[in-house]
């Protein structure tokens, strides 16, 4: 059952993001992180949200907190790896980045919509590693314990989140395995093209 639950979180390349914990103050990073669950959580369960006419209502508000807490442009560049990245110019990275963050975005509300309930969050330790700061928490769902540390970094203008690693498994790494397979296979063209795919049947979706 737990292999089940992590298959489908990196499957959407997505993150559990559900917590009954009551928010810590949001100046220390377990209580950005508690903040920012607590308010998915919110959404997801408002009574006034509910019903499929309401879906794509909620799937915008889900959007717009990951956009408010992750950095999705680091995560772009480090999902392409820096040997890749460097070799582009900046129209491609303004290009990829725009895709990535489309997908990611369409990824992760559609796994919190469609295969989240009402998992229980456990608060961990809270640990500086180099220049990122990590967030243990744990998933409680039905018999199943999985760890999910949270890796943010302290930026001018608040926590920031880089990545998450579910059971281990690193969101970006798993991205940067699956890109860089495509590239190598095919090209990056390849690659940009396939997510392009991706993207308009993403909104091809949205609009019906």
């Amino acid at each position: 059952m737990k292999k089940t639950v992590i298959c489908l979180i990196l499957l959407f390349f997505g993150m559990c993001l559900f917590a009954n914990h009551a928010a810590a103050q949001a100046k220390t990073a377990t209580g950005f992180v508690s903040a920012m669950l607590n308010e998915v959580a919110a959404i997801k369960d408002d009574p006034n949200l509910q019903g499929r006419e309401m879906r794509d209502r909620r799937k915008e508000l889900i959007r717009d907190v990951i956009l408010k807490n992750f950095d999705i442009e680091d995560m772009a560049k480090n999902a392409l790896g820096p040997k890749q990245w460097d070799s582009m110019s900046k129209e491609q990275h303004s290009e990829f980045r725009t895709i990535f963050q489309d997908l990611f975005l369409e990824s992760y509300s559609r796994l919190v919509l469609d295969f989240m309930k009402k998992e229980q969050i456990g608060y961990g330790t809270q640990e500086a590693v180099q220049s990122r700061t990590v967030v243990k928490t744990t998933i409680r769902r039905l018999e199943d314990e999985i760890p999910v540390d949270y890796i943010l970094s302290d930026l001018r203008s608040g926590w920031s989140v880089k990545d998450v690693t579910i059971d281990g498994v690193s969101i970006v790494e798993n991205y940067r395995k699956s890109f860089l397979r495509v590239i190598r296979q095919e090209s990056y063209n390849g690659l940009l093209k396939r997510m392009r795919l991706q993207q308009k049947a993403a909104q091809d979706g949205r609009e019906k």
